[in-house]
């Protein structure tokens, strides 16, 4: 991706003739990446540039492998992995030991045990499997990321590697003297993995965007235009220098314009794969062409040390970040630019360089692949440098990883309001972490409500599953509707139709608000929502609870007379039938992931807490309120159950109010059981 395949030292010289003009369009396409991650305002849409080094890779190991074929009439697939394990694997163990020594010294506790999970699947090729699984949404996610997250792209390119130079090697055995049967197959891959890319990135944005199925034919484009390469030439050398000249300037203004609410990969990573291709095939040594800027020395500089400044930016950033404890300044990203200039070339010089060369004990393709296996070994024993604090330490009880302290520490309170408001007014001088922690911070991302276990909240399907709890026969009914913000109400919401003896039905799924924002709607919510709408106008629920996630700027975002009529046409349906309804307005949000700030302030969680102002959108709260106050809806606001009249704290008694960086906790849920009922009373009353 980011590697030079093929230079004098290397036995792929006979197969190969060096660009100058794709070594500076790595150059282009590394400087977008890290303007990006630097977030350099003006690049918000950087982040191509890693669809554009896919491009140049699938280009390039394609020239490789079928120049050694028109060669030698054979691909030898021990020396094509050999190459890679040369070429990749050293520069990436250096770096992954570098991050694991550097985020033990200043990354939170708390995310060493991600990353050293993060650790072993980079040594494993596997990074981006990883955080598909995880679903982080690279674009998106408010989740503080690994410093290892940009890992991801490179476990793409490696498993290509392992599977792509055997396709090619049988096609062109069966093809013979003909390339026509490699051209088609390459072709076909290519439109089915576009074609299933562009289908799954609206309902499974995650998985499109990590893995090589989905961006496989980023790759499979750059590898048509090598197997084409000489109908390309064909075009007279001008209209070929104006199709490379708009493919740069493509890419430039791609990587200015599109941004996280691009819906990506699908059809927009189609910009900039195309644009590449055109650049690509404007050729080299051209007068009027954009290689005469790509040859460009600074380009040149850049584009050899492409692969170490990939590697090396992203933990620079995410480190200091954490060391910083707030936003980095521009001078403080500068430094983590000069930084990383000077380890890029670091490691360009004494790891990239005298490996490329091919030293004497490597000179064979077996001894490479050993020293691969010994790299990887490495790499997964190297993994325990970020290892979690053991039990041992001063810090344990608040950081231990026993998944079993959940369900022994977590203890349900049902406070009066009196006692609760004490503890709310006092929780802004605790100054260190409450040895009782409840719950313990290491635990707090399994503290989900039961109804994601019960299958009742994380599913796929637009019928919503039939999920009752209480009595089932009372004449007294409860609907819960909305997203994972809705659904942290679940444990009291249970609690109180037991102790009442009403009936709970839910209908919640995570990612799908009931506002129905323009445009924000995700496309998987759509037909599940409908659903829901049309279960809860067939019911006759005694009091139907709607609540979810609500950002600081949902007015920014969208017109405010989009956002009035979307949620008031919600309003109307939902009360279409004299039903009455509780808007429960979210939660106060944290301006950060509040277990790993907690853990980076053990004996100082007072800086972890919040402005109340911050916190919250008074304007989109006065949207809601209007619409929701009416005779048969009300709209209840429990923020004076989470803030004093300035501060929002993240701990009161000793109760953890947030599981993340918007979640409430189920143990602070369970706290504010009475306080729920009261207003469940009132609305049913009324």
């Amino acid at each position: 991706m980011f590697t030079q395949s093929g230079e004098n030292a290397d036995p792929t010289s006979q197969f190969f003739r060096r660009r100058r003009d794709i070594q500076g369009t790595r150059a282009i396409a590394v400087l977008l990446v890290l303007a990006y991650h630097a977030r350099v305002p003006g690049f918000s849409g950087g982040y191509i540039g890693v669809d554009v080094f896919f491009v140049v890779s699938g280009f390039l190991i394609t020239s490789l492998l079928v120049r050694e074929f028109d060669t030698t009439n054979k691909i030898s697939l021990r020396d094509f992995y050999a190459r890679r394990v040369r070429r990749l694997l050293p520069a990436s163990l250096v770096v992954v030991i570098g991050t694991l020594i550097i985020s033990r010294i200043w990354l939170e506790p708390l995310r060493l045990n991600d990353l050293t999970q993060d650790a072993r699947a980079a040594a494993l090729f596997a990074t981006n499997i990883v955080f598909a699984v995880r679903e982080s949404d690279y674009l998106q996610s408010a989740l503080p990321p690994s410093p290892l997250q940009h890992y991801w792209s490179l476990g793409v390119e490696e498993q290509f590697y392992i599977f792509f130079p055997i396709i090619v090697m049988v096609l062109l055995k069966l093809g013979k003297t003909s390339k026509s049967l490699l051209i088609a197959g390459l072709a076909t891959i290519t439109a089915i993995s576009f074609a299933v890319c562009v289908a799954i990135t609206p309902s499974m944005s995650a998985v499109a965007f990590y893995l090589l199925p989905f961006r496989a034919w980023e790759l499979g484009a750059g590898a048509l235009l090598a197997l084409l390469g000489d109908k390309v030439s064909r075009f007279k050398s001008i209209k070929r220098e104006l199709f490379g000249w708009v493919g740069l300037v493509i890419i430039v203004l791609v990587g200015l314009i599109f941004d996280s609410k691009t819906l990506f990969p699908g059809y927009a990573a189609g910009l900039p794969v195309v644009a590449t291709i055109f650049l690509i095939a404007s050729g080299d040594n051209s007068k009027f062409g954009p290689s005469r800027l790509l040859e460009l020395r600074i380009f040149q500089w850049l584009g050899s040390r492409s692969y170490s400044l990939y590697l090396w930016h992203w933990p620079i950033l995410i480190v200091a970040r954490s060391a910083n404890k707030a936003e980095l300044s521009g001078a403080d990203v500068a430094l983590c630019i000069l930084a990383t200039l000077l380890l890029a070339e670091l490691s360009f010089r004494f790891v990239e360089q005298p490996i490329h060369k091919v030293p004497r004990i490597l000179n064979k393709s077996s001894r490479s692949l050993a020293f691969g296996a010994l790299l990887i070994v490495t790499g997964l024993g190297a993994s325990f440098i970020a290892a979690p604090a053991t039990e041992g330490s001063v810090k344990a009880p608040q950081i231990t990883t026993e998944s079993s302290a959940l369900a022994s520490t977590t203890t349900i309170f049902q406070y009066s309001d009196s006692q609760l408001k004490e503890l709310i007014d006092a929780a802004p001088k605790i100054t260190e972490l409450p040895a009782d922690l409840d719950p313990p911070l290491a635990v707090l991302d399994d503290d989900k409500p039961e109804i994601y276990k019960l299958g009742c909240h994380d599913h796929e399907y637009d019928i919503p599953p039939v999920c009752e709890f209480g009595d089932l026969k009372s004449k007294t009914s409860i609907a819960l509707i909305g997203d994972s913000h809705a659904a942290q109400w679940f444990e009291p919401l249970r609690r109180i139709a037991e102790q009442r003896s009403w009936r709970l039905q839910t209908f919640t799924r995570s990612g799908c608000t009931m506002l129905g924002v323009e445009n924000g709607v995700l496309e998987k919510c759509r037909g599940w929502l409908k659903n829901v709408v049309a279960e809860i106008q067939n019911r006759e629920f005694s009091l139907v609870v709607i609540s979810g996630f609500t950002n600081r700027e949902d007015l920014v975002d969208e017109s405010p007379d989009g956002f009035i009529k979307n949620i008031t046409e919600l309003h109307t349906a939902l009360t279409s039938n004299s039903q009455k309804v509780v808007y429960l307005a979210d939660s106060p949000g944290p301006l950060m992931h509040v277990p790993i700030c907690l853990s980076a302030n053990i004996q100082t969680i007072q800086n972890c807490n919040f402005e109340r102002d911050e916190a919250i959108n008074q304007q989109t709260a006065e949207v809601l309120r209007g619409v929701w106050s009416s005779e048969t809806s009300r709209f209840v606001d429990l923020t004076d159950w989470f803030c004093t009249s300035q501060i929002c704290p993240v701990v009161i008694g000793n109760m953890v109010v947030y599981r993340d960086v918007s979640h409430i906790s189920s143990a602070y849920a369970l706290a504010l059981t009475n306080v729920l009922m009261n207003q469940l009373e009132i609305s049913l009353a009324s």
